[in-house]
């Protein structure tokens, strides 16, 4: 038992983060940024090592995200226009909802960079670069409406954590697998808590 705790101990870290992180973004608690900073940096390490490259890469995005994350949910995005002003809650933008047409458009656009990630994955030796560069598309777009409080998100990470639950469970990455897994389930309550504060703030203006 000590022997494979000592084994996996980075990745078991990571995955408390991980979780860390995703509790946070339910809450809309700005620390988000950071404990999901130190996750994807531990999480760049395991998936390399394991040859996961796209997710590897992504979390390297995630480590970058990070920061602009933080700097758009203390509102330094937000200019001086009233209108502006008013999306701010307790100093950070207020959740919002999105019309299809940028859903649909943003959903293509995950596709189109899940085609090019796969494409790219085929020349290393990725054993399932499709499948890796799926995961990972969707997961650039997914995390930009998180720093834009797009409440859909929450519908895109359905998807992914679901969908990633078997690709790590391939590799190896049973703690991780069961992240994700964990993952999914916070992502519903995750929306659903997000559609109150939005009811919320639409029927007398405030921050429950």
């Amino acid at each position: 038992m000590i022997d494979f705790l000592h084994k996996h101990w980075l990745e078991i870290f990571a995955v408390i983060t991980g979780l860390l992180y995703v509790y946070l973004q339910i809450k809309q608690n700005k620390i988000m940024w950071i404990v999901g900073f130190i996750s994807s940096l531990m999480f760049v390490y395991i998936f390399f090592s394991s040859k996961i490259y796209a997710q590897s890469a992504i979390y390297g995005y995630y480590v970058i995200i990070s920061v602009y994350g933080y700097w758009k949910w203390n509102g330094y995005g937000v200019r001086g226009t009233r209108c502006e002003v008013e999306t701010l809650q307790n100093n950070h933008p207020a959740p919002r909802t999105s019309h299809l047409a940028p859903i649909l458009g943003l959903v293509v656009i995950s596709i189109i960079l899940s085609a090019i990630l796969g494409l790219v994955l085929t020349k290393t030796d990725s054993p399932i670069p499709y499948y890796d560069g799926l995961a990972a598309g969707f997961s650039v777009v997914a995390t930009w409406m998180v720093t834009q409080k797009i409440i859909q998100h929450w519908y895109f990470w359905m998807g992914i954590n679901l969908f990633c639950v078997p690709l790590y469970a391939s590799q190896g990455l049973y703690f991780t697998a069961f992240m994700f897994l964990v993952y999914f389930v916070m992502s519903i309550i995750g929306l659903k808590e997000w559609k109150k504060n939005i009811e919320s703030i639409s029927r007398d203006g405030t921050n429950d």
